[in-house]
């Protein structure tokens, strides 16, 4: 068997590989792809721990590593502890909203003349959920299911954040000794060129969550404070109805104007091939997708620019011209007849 028809059977095997991994394995790369994001997010944490206190790579990395869990489960128990505090408020209000809501339905209503009874889908609504009631014995054991693999794939984001913060210095050379040492200098570049847009974008995406938790925060204590002192006559269905259009509009805002602008201009792609690509991302593979959709065309740009260039012969990375040094102004010395013979 020739070498080319070995090397196209090995591609060949590698492509049916990854596609598997693509349509197979899609929970274990979504797992490994938010301990990766994670993971770069908090690497600069870690580098500075580690040139700052001299400290080995396995110790600041556990150190961060340690600190971030306990941040995390912090603010979980906090907004825990708040939510239990308000809960008997909170549910009162909702069941109140609920009996209004349902009082809504019950009334007939007429639409060009027509005549909607919204009873009649209340009824159905209700005989559904006790059907699903019904079944909860026989289904227990596919939630039992989705909640332990839940847990399964939980531990594997947090076991591996740890193994890629602790090795992920280690990755780049691993990818560059793959490469012909004529190639390995040009790959170093490429790769650095990619870090960059991948760094950038968890900074632009960090500065967007804030500003988005801000958005939401700011807004519904304003509203409660509005509700409490009597500025907003709304009954509680209203108040929900209200929060639900709030939430909508920043939302909206976030998908239509501030994520195109922010990660369009930090990553030189235009705003609006970001928010086909956020759209079409969003509804095809969901939330994660659509989180790192912006960044892969970047890369992807990157990567079509440089084979680009190889193919036209060119360099992708043209180096500076030298710079021509001044002549000097001062009277050249001849040298003595005695030198010259």
């Amino acid at each position: 068997m020739s070498y080319r028809i070995l090397s196209l059977l090995l591609g060949l095997a590698i492509l049916a590989g990854m596609a598997w991994l693509l349509i197979f394995a899609q929970p274990l790369l979504e797992s490994l792809l938010i301990a990766g994001l994670l993971a770069y997010l908090l690497d600069p944490l870690v580098c500075r721990l580690e040139q700052r206190f001299k400290l080995r790579r396995a110790l600041a990395a556990g150190l961060i590593y340690g600190l971030t869990l306990l941040v995390v489960t912090g603010l979980v128990a906090a907004v825990g502890a708040a939510v239990w505090g308000q809960w008997p408020r909170l549910s009162q209000e909702l069941f109140e909203a609920l009996t209004e809501m349902g009082r809504w339905l019950e009334q007939p209503v007429t639409v060009i003349g027509y005549q909607l009874n919204p009873q009649t889908v209340l009824v159905n609504l209700r005989r559904s959920a006790a059907n699903t009631m019904a079944t909860v014995p026989l289904g227990s054991i596919g939630v039992l299911n989705t909640i332990t693999d839940n847990l399964l794939w939980s531990t594997l984001v947090l076991v591996s954040l740890y193994y890629f913060l602790k090795d992920g210095p280690k990755l780049k050379p691993w990818l560059i000794g793959w490469l012909p040492k004529a190639y390995q200098a040009e790959g170093q570049r490429l790769l650095d060129e990619i870090d960059l847009v991948w760094s950038v974008f968890l900074r632009m995406q960090l500065l967007i969550f804030l500003i988005l938790g801000f958005l939401f925060v700011a807004s519904s204590l304003l509203i409660v404070w509005l509700f409490r002192a009597g500025w907003l006559p709304l009954s509680p269905l209203g108040l929900i109805i209200l929060f639900i259009l709030v939430y909508t509009g920043i939302q909206q805002v976030d998908n239509l104007w501030l994520r195109p602008q922010l990660l369009g201009r930090s990553l030189r792609l235009h705003p609006g091939v970001v928010l086909v690509s956020l759209i079409a991302a969003l509804a095809l593979s969901g939330l994660l997708g659509a989180l790192i959709i912006v960044p892969l065309l970047a890369t992807v740009k990157i990567i079509f620019k440089y084979l680009h260039a190889k193919w036209l012969g060119l360099s992708y990375w043209p180096e500076a011209a030298l710079p021509i040094e001044p002549k000097s102004q001062t009277t050249p010395q001849i040298p003595p007849k005695e030198a010259i013979r």
